[in-house]
């Protein structure tokens, strides 16, 4: 796509990889700062045959808005859709340009076969009617956490050991590298019956979860005291956020056989106890607003609620 004047007053044109960060930092606007890692690989990384689209708004060499259409490899079939715009250039028409410009490829481009998602925060109602208005259903909602961990350092200790022991669970720091391949067969038996951003009864592809977990995450594994030797029987992703002293909850699961035994809990504990540990002066996650255990786990753990987010669906002609 070459770069042409926009119907507003600004160029639209296709994403270069000078533009990435500047992109990125737009998009988060929309999708929230813990999808920045996702973002950034989603534009930077294109592989063979994946549907990739992305775009930017320029003026005076300026980046101030833009759009993408991509793969979500872990789940085959999904494409994910997002528009942003700097804050002090919205309703001038250039989401509208963006979102037109997108919606052209995807005719073009997207079958039968394809599902469109995107991810919105919960607060910015203007962006869900925006994206309604392109066929965009919102069909999930999770709602956002966050623990302050300043001054607690006792009580995090007390409450990881109790809850662990309690779940007949030993959790430990995993090797993100050198377990590679057991953290992702792990999480492949404890994704079933999660509600899942970008999951739309797709068949999550294992070989991609990798992508998901940022280098600098820390994966906790939960063994069976019971039973050693065998494979964990869950794990939780905390990654830290850049630029700030929180931490991310990526991704918490627990076996089928081993769930209602606490070892979410403990899991959650122990995460809580390593961020700190780590210099995180807060944890934040999300969760399904349907997942009324983990939710009663959260205001059991004295977290409170912060910024959630829209699951929309949209599904191609």
């Amino acid at each position: 796509m070459t770069a042409h004047p926009a119907p507003v007053d600004a160029t639209i044109r296709a994403l270069r990889p000078a533009d990435i960060l500047s992109a990125a930092d737009l998009l988060v606007l929309a999708a929230g700062e813990d999808k920045r890692h996702r973002l950034l690989d989603q534009l930077a990384t294109v592989l063979p045959g994946e549907i990739h689209h992305a775009l930017v708004a320029e003026r005076s060499g300026k980046i101030v808005g833009a759009g993408k259409l991509t793969a979500e490899p872990a789940f085959p079939g999904t494409v994910s859709a997002l528009v942003a715009v700097a804050e002090d250039e919205r309703g001038r028409g250039i989401g509208t340009a963006l979102a037109a410009e997108l919606a052209g490829w995807a005719e073009r481009h997207l079958g039968p076969e394809h599902v469109v998602t995107s991810t919105l925060r919960d607060d910015l109602d203007a962006g869900r009617r925006f994206a309604q208005r392109y066929g965009l259903v919102v069909t999930r909602h999770s709602v956002g956490w966050r623990f302050d961990l300043l001054g607690r350092s006792d009580e995090l200790a007390e409450r990881a050991t109790r809850t662990a022991n309690a779940a007949g669970v030993r959790i430990r720091v995993a090797d993100l590298q050198a377990e590679e391949a057991a953290i992702v067969e792990c999480i492949g038996r404890t994704l079933p019956g999660l509600p899942l951003p970008g999951a739309e009864d797709q068949e999550v592809d294992l070989a991609h979860a990798r992508r998901v977990i940022p280098d600098e995450a820390t994966v906790l594994v939960a063994e069976s005291l019971d039973a050693p030797g065998l494979p964990p029987c869950g794990l939780t992703v905390v990654t830290p956020q850049a630029g700030s002293g929180d931490w991310y909850t990526v991704y918490t699961g627990v076996a089928v056989d081993r769930r209602g035994r606490g070892v979410a809990t403990a899991l959650k504990a122990a995460a809580l106890e390593q961020a700190y540990r780590s210099g995180a002066t807060a944890v934040t996650t999300h969760n399904d607003d349907g997942n009324e255990p983990i939710l009663r786990a959260n205001r059991a753990f004295g977290m409170l609620p912060s910024v959630g987010y829209w699951s929309l669906l949209r599904r191609a002609a």
